[in-house]
């Protein structure tokens, strides 16, 4: 073969290839002549900040608060199962009187008071016990606490120091504010003598 009929057979080949590829249906070349890769698609899904939850943590919900003092009416009256000659028995009684809900536990803190100023009279009464059950207080609920008092004339009247009380101091468990309860009788005087013993609330 001529080396014109050659050369003119090379031109025909690279014609006919350029035109298969010019038909479409083929892969795209870059100028390597090696085949594009298309883009990666990114994900749609936002990613999460650094040191932060996949998931919020449940909210703790929180119980009744105990009642205050402002939000209780507390009376005093006698226990029907009775006293002594030497002893009086009596109930206090907490009602709610607010709007809300509220809880009692333990005992309340109760002293003899006289006067307008209300100045405490004697030693505070013992508690019988601390702690106890939370006692949840509907509005217009009551709750109550055993008050034990002994008679002042029961002591001497040199340790005793009897005095007229014209009420009682009553703090609500936990409270700070004082409710003043009625409840006129002598009472001891002397600062060390403790003449009451106070129950734990229950409902």
């Amino acid at each position: 073969m001529s080396t014109t009929r050659k050369i003119a057979t090379a031109v025909a080949a690279v014609a006919l290839l350029a035109a298969c590829t010019s038909q479409g249906g083929g892969t795209a070349t870059s100028s390597t002549g090696s085949a594009s890769v298309p883009a990666k698609t990114q994900s749609q899904t936002p990613s999460t900040p650094a040191g932060s939850s996949a998931a919020s943590a449940p909210a703790i919900a929180s119980g009744p608060a105990g009642c205050k003092s402002a939000d209780l009416a507390v009376t005093l009256t006698p226990d029907q199962g009775g006293g002594g000659m030497n002893k009086n028995r009596e109930v206090l009684t907490f009602t709610n009187k607010g709007a809300a809900e509220c809880t009692l536990q333990g005992s309340p803190g109760v002293s003899f008071v006289t006067g307008d100023a209300g100045t405490q009279v004697g030693a505070p009464a013992t508690k019988e016990a601390e702690g106890g059950a939370v006692v949840p207080l509907a509005p217009g609920a009551s709750a109550t606490s055993a008050l034990a008092i002994t008679n002042a004339d029961v002591f001497d009247p040199a340790e005793c120091a009897p005095a007229d009380v014209r009420g009682l101091r009553v703090y609500p468990p936990g409270e700070t504010a004082a409710v003043f309860v009625d409840h006129q009788q002598k009472a001891c005087s002397a600062p060390e003598k403790s003449t009451m013993v106070v129950g734990q609330v229950k409902g």
